[in-house]
């Protein structure tokens, strides 16, 4: 249910797309959508995309337990528990948040063991950032900024809640389409096709690329909304790295090639290709 009344009067047109967004994701992970979310996430799926992924977020915990004995970890979008359930195998706590229900369940599933340093909340990430009643050491965004239509307004947020040592750190996000090459472009789609068209609604998903080739995108649709690097330029690595110096961070972009596909994956990493990208951003030492 949308709810297009706040204390002070109407949401913006921001705030709606936003709660649109929310809506259409705990559509798409549904418990169903749950079951299938380990076979769409090439992070999770494939070895070498899990190898870089734990090195990347070690060694952001590492650099955390240099200021502090146990890092606190705000995750944003924490889905079944990836990035959830590192950190606190590491030693960390962690503040899970996920609009959906049937994730967030899957998660305290894997966590059950660490519950004394987990604490969950099923709401919507910009009310959780809204709080500003928490400071956190590490906030991750993982497989996420893509899911959100202003995701620079959201990081602007979620760094006000960092520790003079914090640090933000995402992965797995599509580059900015233009800024990848044509050979790129062609041979990501061709592998994502490959993966695709064994997994049912072949030709709804047809019709939706069509559309979308048209420049028609529409506000109802579950898979526009939940997938918004679809509908626009990828995700702008330049502009986020921008947006952290502007704000008194240092900012590491890591390029690196993933799809769905098993026989694509290590073709485009042996070719080098980048299509995808995570950041780790950090307050510089002058600012510490």
């Amino acid at each position: 249910r949308l709810v297009y009344n706040n204390s002070q009067g109407e949401l913006t047109m921001d705030e709606r797309i936003h709660r649109v967004a929310a809506l259409a994701n705990i559509s798409a992970y549904d418990p169903e959508g749950t079951r299938k979310y380990i076979d769409g996430a090439p992070h999770i799926k494939h070895a070498s995309l899990r190898a870089l992924y734990a090195n990347l977020l070690v060694q952001v915990y590492d650099f955390a337990k240099e200021y502090t004995a146990v890092p606190r970890v705000l995750d944003l979008g924490a889905g079944e528990g990836s990035v959830t359930l590192p950190f606190l195998e590491l030693g960390a706590t962690v503040t899970a948040v996920d609009i959906s229900s049937s994730q967030l369940n899957l998660l305290q599933s894997k966590c059950e063991h660490f519950s004394d340093r987990l604490e969950v909340r099923c709401e919507d990430v910009a009310d959780t950032l809204k709080r500003k009643d928490s400071n956190y050491d590490i906030i991750v965004a993982n497989s996420f900024l893509h899911h959100i239509p202003d995701y620079l307004s959201m990081i602007r947020e979620a760094i006000t809640l960092l520790t003079p040592w914090g640090q933000f750190f995402s992965f797995q996000d599509p580059l900015r389409y233009d800024s990848v090459g044509k050979f790129t472009m062609i041979f990501s789609t061709l592998a994502y096709f490959s993966w695709r068209v064994f997994k049912g609604d072949v030709v709804g998903g047809f019709k939706r690329r069509l559309r979308r080739m048209r420049g028609i995108y529409l506000e109802d649709s579950i898979h526009d909304n939940a997938e918004y690097h679809v509908t626009r330029n990828g995700v702008d690595q330049d502009a986020i790295c921008r947006l952290f110096e502007d704000c008194g961070f240092d900012c590491n972009i890591v390029r690196y090639f993933s799809t769905q596909s098993r026989l694509f994956q290590p073709i485009g990493s042996a070719l080098v290709l980048k299509n995808t990208f995570a950041v780790i951003a950090r307050r510089r030492t002058s600012m510490r």
